[in-house]
């Protein structure tokens, strides 16, 4: 059954939540972190130094950067039969190229108690390949390159040197998902978190000299490997993964039926190289972390506590709430988590909207269960305050809520429902 919209105030969503905080006082109160995720500084292709990014981050209002600079930029082709012999190579700045040590220090030296979080990342290329032979008048198309992973939270700089990216035969095709799964692999021996980047992005077609680069979107690549913690989206066109029913909704239920080991989660990412492409703020990642630390912030993204903001005219709804609670008990569950229940089980999301009612209209919510929209709601107001109540659980379902209006869109990461005893 679903249950009419509840009109909750501020004052009364505060209250509901110190309620909750008392009567579980194990329970950290989380604070909710602006993210930029992605971003390139002179390190490897971005315009702007490390120091001059957070410069720009704290001007924006936000809390924290994950810079993912490319991991390595080099491009080879040996002529056949004496390919060790007889090659040219391309090689362009990148984290290997400024030292993985000297990067990861550079980045730690920019936090401040009083400014942004800065997180040192990286953006490898797993693999590439030949289509043809250098000798046309194009000089060659390499196929794959920007097949591209998010690595971060590595803080050893020997193990983030060594990831084996490019240790793949460049001359036989296409490698599928093995060189990627590899890499994953290798992020996962070492501690890391490791999110595809932009897989559903427009077909590139790039040069580098005298070749071509060329690289399909690739979303497939998602089902074809495991062991990431998930995937990331960076603008309105590569959000049709998170469509109702769509690959994202595929791999929750793979997760949901046990044929995936660990759900997949979403983040927003900004691809960001310098300050007349986009905003800083254009496409964020809230995170409800422990801390402003990097550790907090870390194992927040890793357990899928964030949710997704895309700005429009430097706008977007705020989620001021996102849980699952059991009617019968005080088990609860928000954002990334799961909560078993025996009975029925209460949804609730509430968000506000900062522009005017007449700038942002009608804000178009969206409940989706098991990858089917399971209701939809317009919300006039400038607050967005509903609820609903479901049967109890038979077996593992997840939900998630999608919140669209003229000011923006917002997706949440799911949450789980489950059982008791599962």
């Amino acid at each position: 059954m679903i249950r009419s919209a509840m009109g909750w105030s501020t004052h009364q969503r505060v209250v509901l939540m110190l309620v909750w905080t008392v009567g579980h006082p194990s329970v950290c109160v989380a604070q909710d972190l602006k993210l930029a995720i992605h971003i390139h500084s002179t390190v490897s292709t971005g315009s702007l130094e490390p120091a001059d990014v957070v410069t720009s981050a704290r001007e924006a209002g936000l809390d924290g950067v994950i810079f993912t600079d490319s991991f390595l930029r080099r491009w080879e082709y040996g002529v056949w039969p004496v390919r060790s012999m007889f090659k040219w190579t391309v090689e362009q700045p990148s984290v290997v190229t400024f030292g993985a040590a000297r990067y990861l220090d550079t980045i730690q030296r920019l936090n401040h108690s009083d400014g942004p979080l800065a997180i040192a990342g990286v953006e490898p290329a797993s693999f590439y390949y030949w289509h043809r032979s250098p000798f046309d008048r194009r000089g060659g198309q390499m196929r794959g390159w920007s097949q591209h992973l998010l690595v971060f939270g590595v803080r050893d700089p020997a193990a983030l040197a060594q990831l084996p990216v490019l240790a793949m035969d460049a001359y036989h095709g296409n490698q599928g998902a093995k060189p990627h799964q590899q890499v994953i692999d290798a992020v996962n021996r070492i501690g890391g978190l490791v999110f595809w980047a932009h897989p559903a992005a427009a077909a590139r077609l790039e040069r580098f000299g005298s070749a071509e680069s060329y690289t399909e979107p690739y979303p497939h690549l998602l089902e074809l490997t495991h062991g990431y913690q998930g995937f990331a989206v960076g603008d309105i066109a590569q959000a049709v993964l998170l469509e109702p029913g769509a690959m994202w909704d595929r791999l929750l239920m793979a997760y949901c039926q046990g044929q995936r080991s660990e759900p997949v989660w979403v983040l927003g990412e900004l691809d960001w190289r310098n300050p007349n492409e986009r905003p800083l703020d254009h496409m964020l990642t809230i995170v409800s972390a422990a801390a402003k630390t990097e550790d907090a912030v870390l194992e927040a993204i890793r357990k899928g506590r964030m949710w997704v903001v895309m700005q429009a005219h430097g706008h977007a709804p705020t989620l001021t709430m996102w849980q699952i609670a059991a009617t019968g008990s005080d088990r609860y569950a928000s954002s990334g988590a799961s909560v078993q229940s025996a009975e029925a089980v209460r949804i609730q999301v509430a968000a506000t909207r900062d522009m005017p009612s007449a700038s942002a209209g009608a804000a178009h919510v969206m409940l989706i269960r098991d990858g089917q929209i399971h209701d939809e709601r317009t919300v006039e107001s400038g607050e967005i305050a509903l609820e609903w109540t479901q049967p109890a659980p038979t077996t593992r379902s997840f939900y998630r809520v999608i919140i669209r209006d003229a000011a923006g869109m917002l997706y949440t990461n799911p949450i789980f429902v489950e059982p008791s005893g599962l």
